[in-house]
């Protein structure tokens, strides 16, 4: 699984469950038309057993065909979301509650100690090191 997709996969389940019968929050139920998605007959063989990979060619993300083919994935993918009414308020929750310090235990490698450290919404972790008894 890409974990990349966790945190879209979980805001979808949060804005489906977040309607709460409230006919204003409802989604129109819409009949989604996704791209077509190639299929290649690629089969590798693992110590005798025969396993398909038809989407491999997928998996070279810095090919044009590829691009082309997230590009047509995220217009079906906001032709959903954009109408949904109570995306913002989620969107500031989720933020509400995302928003945290959070570090990493420390570790030691050699003469330094190192840790992970995020402020609450930056994008990566960003990682410190310090040698013996310094203040981090």
């Amino acid at each position: 699984m890409n974990l990349r997709l966790l945190p879209l996969m979980a805001g979808g389940l949060l804005m489906a469950s977040c309607g709460g019968g409230n006919p204003e929050n409802e989604v129109e139920m819409v009949q989604l038309t996704y791209p077509e998605t190639r299929k290649d007959q690629v089969v590798d063989d693992y110590f005798g057993t025969p396993v398909d990979d038809p989407y491999r060619w997928l998996e070279d993300d810095m090919s044009e065909e590829t691009a082309n083919w997230v590009e047509a994935q995220n217009k079906v993918t906001r032709s959903f979301i954009d109408q949904i009414p109570y995306r913002e308020d989620l969107r500031k929750r989720l933020e509400e509650l995302w928003n945290y310090e959070k570090v990493g235990a420390p570790f030691v490698e050699g003469e330094y100690t190192y840790f992970y450290k995020n402020d609450g919404l930056q994008n990566q972790y960003v990682i410190y090191r310090f040698k013996g008894d310094e203040a981090p």
